[in-house]
């Protein structure tokens, strides 16, 4: 693989504002819809050649209005799924503890950042391999694609909370003798 679209997906539909996690039925607003499509001009610039998303609603979703936009499969990996968060789903973000991810993690129920990086690395490892001299997008979620541009970046974990990574922008990230990144959107 030559470069990988890291994409967030769009705003998620939360009006109680809950920590939806993995839960089911959270999927993306109006405003939402509008930043994947945002999202969606820049991949038209150098489209990808394969398309993977997490399974859950919001990340299908957006990358549903990518594939049919780019005439793309999608293709469903558990390995970029949503952090698991254990029993802080349904409560308020004010719950969790901070910081709530740490390499070794910080609460049982709370994936470690060294579990997301592990999975993470996965399926990049997989793609290097499947799609070689390719370009491949992977609509993914906040936590799990900041901690792999954190690991790229060598810098800490500590750094996931002060990242700039909205929902519906884009990293891109170019594999050559070297890891270079660059923000999209």
């Amino acid at each position: 693989m030559k470069t990988l679209y890291l994409i967030r997906h769009g705003e998620v539909n939360n009006p109680t504002g809950i920590i939806y996690g993995r839960l089911p039925g959270f999927g993306l607003s109006q405003t939402g819809k509008k930043q994947i499509s945002s999202a969606l001009h820049k991949l038209k610039c150098n489209p990808p050649h394969a398309l993977y998303a997490s399974p859950m609603q919001r990340t299908q979703e957006s990358a549903e209005l990518i594939a049919s936009n780019l005439n793309l499969k999608i293709e469903t990996d558990d390995r970029i799924i949503e952090t698991k968060i254990g029993h802080f789903q349904g409560k308020s973000f004010d719950s969790l503890p901070k910081p709530y991810i740490t390499d070794e993690g910080i609460h049982p129920e709370i994936e470690s950042g060294r579990s997301i990086r592990t999975r993470f690395m996965g399926f990049v490892d997989h793609l290097r391999i499947q799609h070689p001299k390719k370009t491949v997008a992977a609509v993914s979620h906040r936590d799990p694609i900041i901690v792999a541009l954190l690991h790229w970046q060598n810098r800490p974990i500590e750094d996931l909370n002060t990242f700039d990574f909205a929902p519906g922008s884009i990293f891109a990230v170019h594999f050559k003798k070297t890891i270079k990144m660059e923000k999209l959107i």
